[in-house]
């Protein structure tokens, strides 16, 4: 029967997570930032403790102040309640990076992975990851000198 379950539902149906990049468009050289919302399915809480965390994928193009980032860092609203300390994650994740002077033009591609401890109502949990990804164009900066 549990393995039926295990089969029958993905991750996306306990927890959605959306992401997009602002501005659409960056130039070379400039900031951007990579927006993530965590729509949290109706009787699962996601748990504070142990760590909630967001990976970003390496990528040449981007540069950001570091890969990892866990719940803490993010200011991330929390509850308590008697079964432990959840994350309420009706605030979008903001993270700012910025566009190589020498990355690529076109579609370039922010993803990672966020990793998550669930509670389900009947007090079982079960710590797993969750990938996304958000697109976004590049274009030239033509007041950058080529070197």
């Amino acid at each position: 029967m549990f393995l039926f379950f295990s089969n029958a539902l993905c991750q996306d149906d306990f927890l959605k997570i959306e992401c997009t990049v602002s501005p659409r468009s960056i130039l070379q050289g400039n900031d951007g930032l990579l927006k993530i919302k965590i729509d949290v399915r109706s009787g699962i809480k996601i748990s504070a403790n142990p760590e909630f965390m967001i990976r970003l994928d390496e990528n040449e193009s981007l540069s950001f102040s570091k890969i990892f980032f866990a719940g803490s860092e993010l200011n991330l609203p929390t509850t308590q309640e008697k079964e432990g300390i959840f994350l309420d994650p009706q605030k979008e994740i903001e993270v700012p990076f910025k566009l190589n002077e020498s990355a690529l033009i076109g579609s370039l591609t922010v993803s990672g992975e966020v990793i998550f401890t669930m509670l389900f109502q009947d007090n079982w949990s079960v710590k797993t990851t969750q990938k996304f990804t958000a697109n976004f164009f590049s274009r030239r900066n033509y007041k950058i000198k080529k070197k």
